[in-house]
């Protein structure tokens, strides 16, 4: 069954690779954002409500998609990964995302970051740590 997952991604990745040129853009320029996690149990209620009031105060809209959700595309201007995966659904997800400033937790295969959190240790960070990071850093992008 993984394996026909795995290539039904690929032709999809195929299908739906964006074009859309990406770099750093300020939250200012921006009106929606996508939050990829690996699964929905991975981020609680309070920590989604966390995100969604930080990016609220910019009047940015927030929507979220999961490794298990069919459509992977997304068209807002920024895409946030907290995956700590690497696996074809992110692959997926990133390259078809037609955003302007793609953020993730490591770089994936071409280059598809615009900006990488990395983990400190060999341990991985919990995804709101990760977040919190991302935050710090789109907040001084002007």
């Amino acid at each position: 069954m993984k394996l026909i997952r795995k290539f039904k991604r690929l032709l999809y990745l195929r299908r739906h690779r964006s074009t859309v040129p990406t770099g750093l853009v300020p939250l200012t320029e921006m009106h929606s954002v996508t939050v990829y996690m690996d699964l929905p149990e991975d981020i609680s209620e309070p920590q989604k409500t966390t995100v969604l009031r930080f990016f609220k105060q910019y009047g940015i809209a927030v929507s979220w998609l999961f490794a298990d959700d069919e459509e992977l595309r997304s068209s807002s201007d920024l895409f946030i990964s907290l995956a700590l995966s690497g696996d074809i659904n992110e692959t997926c997800a990133a390259k078809c995302s037609c955003a302007r400033f793609k953020v993730g937790r490591h770089q994936l295969k071409g280059e598809v970051y615009d900006f990488v959190v990395t983990d400190k240790g060999p341990d991985p960070s919990p995804a709101m740590e990760a977040y919190e990071v991302i935050v710090l850093f789109l907040q001084n992008i002007k």
